[in-house]
């Protein structure tokens, strides 16, 4: 899950991938529509929020990953917690980051949106981490 905030208002939508892009400094990048409402909070956004669901979380998924979801009020039945810079984590998550957004790149229908990881934390407890593949979502195999 990728979010923001915009102005007092929290932002978010569900990702099915993110990029590891470099480990020093620590900096990750994700894709969003060009044409969604999240790319437009992401216009003017200094940072945004990544938050990896676990295998427990699939409704929320599936609820910010939705087409035409509003603009506000979308986190309003789902319990976040402000990160650091004040953009919203999907409590329980398996793992957060908290990014400032250091470049955008428009790549076809898609902008590229770069940040410099300044916060991140990690759940030993939690279950592991939701998968998408081949259009649905996943539980990791067990070892």
């Amino acid at each position: 899950m990728i979010g923001c905030r915009r102005g007092s208002t929290q932002h978010a939508i569900t990702v099915d991938s993110f990029i590891d892009v470099s480990y020093d400094p620590p900096t990750m990048a994700v894709s969003i529509y060009s044409g969604s409402r999240m790319a437009e909070s992401l216009e003017t956004a200094e940072t945004c929020t990544l938050s990896v669901l676990t295998a427990e979380q699939k409704d929320i998924a599936q609820w910010l990953g939705e087409p035409a979801q509003p603009l506000y009020g979308v986190l309003d039945s789902v319990g976040t917690i402000d990160a650091p810079s004040g953009g919203p984590i999907i409590e329980g998550c398996a793992v957060w980051f908290d990014l400032t957004i250091i470049d955008r790149v428009p790549v076809a229908t898609h902008d590229l949106i770069v940040g410099k990881v300044t916060a991140l934390q990690s759940n030993r407890a939690a279950p592991p981490p939701l998968t998408h593949w081949a259009g649905a979502y996943h539980r990791p195999a067990p070892r």
